[in-house]
């Protein structure tokens, strides 16, 4: 039962069950005390309409003046003198208003200052009847006693009188109220839960399915989404961002388990060479030549293990957005030092450098950007199959930030390796002859220090030319 209330479903829905209870409860309580009141009023109606009728039929049997035989004006004295005389009596015409004991019958009584009855009703309650009313009594005209309720008034003369009438229909008519009221209440009461329940219900529906997605993700299933599609709330908002994360840790840990398998691959050859030479040349004795050329074999592949390895390492603290200073560079000084260093491979290849070097100054790691230079230059060198071909670096400043482009009049690069061009140990030797010996990670590692700057980098064939290599960066 403990662990029914560690629910965030349950929590929410009795936190609203006791809040729609209390609203509920204030609720009909007010509106049974307005109920209760205007009871009361129409009850007090009553009781003043029972008042004047005694009243004006006590003024109506009132005898006529003994000098004129007619009847005098209403007079608050003759009516006191009426009721002192030796027998006031009841007029007829109030005498049925106050005659029973049904429920809703009206009372009355009249004292005199010593408090003595001067006239009563037959049905006069006994409390009323057997003692005079305190002085307490007269400090409100209205007064509630259990199911009676009364009007008190005292004259000058001292004459009190009460009138009063049963409430026993108005109780009877308030427990019908209450009941129809709680029925009403609770009905809305249920109402309300089951609503609650629903809209907690849809409310973390979300939650249920991101954490069955996760504990599917967590076995080991990567390709499982949450599949959040439509509405707006918080937590599909949540949902769409866990998808975004997912899909890009299920990208980076396909794309690890591939740099894997291609480091392997590509680390295999030289390794095996290494084996092999050297069980070649302990199977017996050799002289000095074999074993130079044997060394010298092993030599060029521990050369490449160590060039793929380095080449690995910067690639890897690259695309980990390596957190390296970053200061005012200008692309221009970067680039001319960059042909400078690569102008004997061009003279080897039988190719010329030309430079069209405008100012571009940005934020970055000028090692990292001397990389990218040389790996785009070195790639257009190394890929050029015709001698006596022009391979053109240019660096200007532009509205978007500054440029750097590569273009050669080499044989450009098919269609279908575009598309492939800046993978993990992908070669297009085939369409663009000429290199060897490099580990087919110069264009991810220079993608990689691009996007590490904040920039694109893009490839296209040049109308009527050959490849073209544009690196656009953020300018200081």
């Amino acid at each position: 039962m403990s662990s029914l209330f560690h629910s965030i479903r349950w929590r929410v829905q009795v936190w609203h069950a006791v809040l729609l209870l209390g609203v509920i409860l204030a609720f009909c309580g007010a509106i049974y005390r307005l109920a209760w009141t205007n009871q009361l009023r129409r009850a007090d109606r009553n009781i003043t309409q029972a008042e004047r009728t005694l009243i004006r039929s006590l003024v109506e049997a009132l005898p006529p003046s003994p000098l004129t035989g007619k009847p005098e004006p209403f007079s608050p004295a003759r009516v006191m003198e009426y009721l002192r005389g030796p027998h006031p009596v009841i007029p007829a015409a109030a005498a049925s208003l106050f005659n029973g004991t049904e429920p809703g019958y009206t009372y009355f009584v009249f004292r005199d200052v010593d408090g003595r009855i001067l006239l009563r009703s037959p049905n006069l309650p006994a409390d009323l009847a057997g003692q005079p009313l305190s002085p307490e009594a007269f400090n409100d005209d209205w007064r509630t006693l259990g199911d009676r309720r009364e009007t008190i008034h005292r004259n000058p003369e001292g004459i009190t009188s009460v009138v009063g009438a049963d409430l026993t229909p108005e109780r009877e008519e308030m427990k019908r109220f209450v009941l129809s009221l709680a029925g009403t209440g609770l009905a809305i009461w249920a109402l309300g839960l089951l609503g609650g329940w629903w809209l907690a219900g849809r409310a973390i529906r979300p939650i249920q399915k991101i954490s069955r997605t996760a504990t599917r993700i967590a076995e080991g299933n990567l390709a499982e989404r949450i599949g959040t599609t439509v509405g707006d709330s918080e937590l599909d908002q949540l949902g769409r961002v866990l998808d975004t994360t997912f899909d890009r840790l299920h990208t980076a840990i396909e794309r690890q388990k591939q740099f894997t398998a291609d480091a392997s691959h590509e680390l295999k050859t030289p390794v095996t060479i290494l084996l092999a030479e050297t069980q070649r040349a302990l199977k017996r004795e050799r002289s000095s030549e074999e074993y130079r050329a044997a060394l010298a074999t092993c030599q060029t592949a521990a050369e490449r293990m160590r060039q793929l390895t380095e080449s690995l390492l910067l690639l890897a603290r690259q695309e980990a957005g390596a957190d390296a200073p970053r200061e005012r560079c200008d692309l221009a000084a970067l680039l001319r030092d960059t042909v400078a260093h690569l102008r004997p491979l061009a003279a080897e290849r039988q190719l010329t450098v030309e430079t069209d070097l405008q100012p571009a100054v940005c934020l970055g790691d000028p090692a990292a950007l001397s990389i990218l230079a040389s790996n785009l230059v070195a790639n257009a060198l190394q890929h050029h199959d015709s001698p006596g071909g022009i391979v053109c670096v240019a660096c200007t400043t532009t509205a978007e930030g500054v440029t750097l482009t590569v273009v050669d009049d080499g044989p450009g690069i098919p269609p279908t390796h575009l598309p492939h061009l800046f993978e993990r140990f992908y070669r297009a030797d085939a369409a663009r002859t000429g290199g060897s010996g490099h580990t087919g990670l110069g264009l991810a590692i220079a993608r990689a220090i691009v996007q590490n700057h904040g920039g694109t980098l893009t490839a296209a064939n040049e109308p009527g030319r050959g490849a073209r290599f544009t690196a656009r960066l953020p300018a200081a």
